[in-house]
């Protein structure tokens, strides 16, 4: 019997109007998903004052080490952006989660089981992380005057810099010497961890205190801003800081650098797998790969069948045409209204009922209130009835706090709204984000595709919503036996 071993994350970001009170709204409504679902809570994760945009968060990464040892079987988040406001870094942790066996839940949003349930949350997560980037655009516009007169723009000064009283960086006489030292050790073939112990041993630190690290040193020893270069976001301002290192010790590291640390290359993610399956045997395709002769990776899709010899598929330009159509099919007006309908049917059917909004509880503990009130004038000696106030009273404040604290980061709900649901998919399919096309390549056919099967004409696409055709698309790719290649439309890519 599946066991419900059941666990909490909570987040709240950084920022001065943030308390703890953020997190105990969430795991206030996360209990209570728990105790309606007839869950065991074993356990609770909780990270403040750190932004969902990164996983590098303690608390984020205790709960995935003790998932991948087995510790619980359910996770319960208040939303999709308290797991992480970054679609990719979702993914990654949600795919870990689910080979370690452990299911994701929400507390305050709408996800049904099933294909729906995957096109929702993508959405959802997609809808997060467009608000939080829509967001941070505005604060950088904001600051843009600030980085404009090459000022400060509030964070910690860099090893070897302070901020003066106009605001402006200037060189620190105390610290200057020993970064332009590191460079030279680093020259005269130190490692980074022997900086970072030269830094320890000198007790130089970042501005926020913290030891030099190894990374930390590869930064400062790559930084431009040690020859005059100010840079905030898209400003870049040649002599706008006061250089502390010589340009020619500098770019003899760089040269270094580049030839002791050649990146390793990465592993191939194969969007399709899983998904793709050939139309001529039955079997599914799998990723592999090939170097050529100049050393240049290829990425495919081999079909797996024993006795099928269809030719191999090239990933990237198979993902891209897959993902490409089916955004173009599913932007169509008539397209978007039949998806629209069926997610608001499927979440209002299947779906427990989301979470009261803090504004509407806050109101019915007012009411409560006025009744307790009431109670207690006929029944002034009653230690329930004064319990039960000093408990409402509580909750009341936790509330109040929410609100106040929520009210700078709250975002539109779209599951709520056709409206503003049907705008999500179309920002979606859009890649509204800053996405490269790889990205939304891999965004789209997580999100939308369930099974693409490729017969010798036409390719079918089944997508995440049970009960709606496939789409049917002409099949572009053709091998040309000559060149041992394909093409797309009968042209080379």
């Amino acid at each position: 019997m599946k066991m419900n071993r059941t666990v909490i994350y909570a987040r709240y970001s950084a920022g001065s109007g943030q308390t703890d009170q953020s997190i105990e709204g969430q795991v206030r409504e996360c209990k209570a998903y728990i105790k309606k679902n007839k869950l065991q809570l074993v356990g609770i994760y909780a990270d403040r004052h750190i932004t969902g945009r990164t996983d590098q968060r303690p608390e984020f990464q205790k709960m995935i080490s003790d998932a991948e040892a087995g510790a619980f079987d359910v996770l319960v988040v208040y939303t999709t952006d308290r797991f992480s406001r970054d679609k990719y870094d979702s993914a990654i942790y949600k795919r870990k989660l689910k080979d370690c066996g452990v299911q994701i839940r929400y507390a305050a949003e709408n996800i049904p089981e099933g294909p729906e349930g995957i096109l929702l949350e993508a959405l959802m997560e997609g809808w997060a992380q467009y608000y939080s980037e829509e967001l941070s655009r505005k604060i950088l516009r904001g600051m843009h005057d600030t980085a404009y007169k090459k000022k400060s723009t509030g964070s910690k000064a860099p090893i070897g810099y302070r901020v003066g009283a106009d605001q402006q960086y200037e060189i620190d006489p105390d610290v200057a010497p020993h970064v332009v030292h590191a460079f030279e050790m680093y020259l005269e073939g130190a490692t980074f961890a022997d900086i970072s112990r030269y830094f320890g041993e000198h007790d130089i630190r970042t501005g926020r205190g913290n030891l030099i690290n190894g990374n930390a040193v590869r930064k400062l020893l790559t930084s431009k801003r040690y020859i005059g270069e100010y840079k905030w976001a898209d400003v870049v301002i040649e002599g706008g800081m006061p250089a502390i290192v010589p340009e020619d010790l500098f770019y003899m590291v760089q040269k270094k650098i580049e030839k002791n640390h050649k990146p390793h290359a990465k592993s191939a993610e194969y969007y399709l797998s899983g998904k793709l399956f050939c139309g001529c045997c039955g079997s599914n395709y799998k990723g592999v790969s090939g170097t050529s002769k100049t050393g240049e990776k290829h990425y495919y899709y081999k079909c797996t069948g024993k006795d099928c010899d269809v030719p191999n598929l090239p990933a990237r330009d198979f993902e891209s045409f897959i993902a490409s159509e089916v955004a173009d099919s599913l932007l169509d007006p008539d397209a978007l209204d039949m998806i629209v309908q069926k997610l608001c049917e499927y979440q209002k059917k299947d779906a427990p009922a989301a979470a009261m909004e803090p504004e509407k509880k806050l109101a019915r503990i007012e009411k409560q209130l006025d009744a307790l009130v009431y109670n207690l004038s006929q029944r002034p000696g009653s230690d329930a009835l004064l319990n039960k106030l000093d408990e409402l009273e509580a909750e009341r404040e936790e509330l109040r706090a929410e609100i106040a604290i929520s009210s700078g980061d709250r975002r539109p709900d779209p599951l709520q709204d056709p409206e503003a649901l049907k705008d999500g998919i179309i920002a979606f399919l859009s890649g509204f984000s800053f996405d490269d096309t790889e990205k939304h390549t891999q965004r789209i056919l997580d999100a939308f595709v369930r099974k693409v099967v490729k017969n010798d004409k036409k390719i079918l696409i089944e997508l995440n919503l049970t009960g709606v055709e496939p789409l049917e698309l002409e099949d572009l790719f053709v091998f040309d036996q000559g060149s041992n290649w394909w093409s797309i439309g009968g042209s080379n890519p």
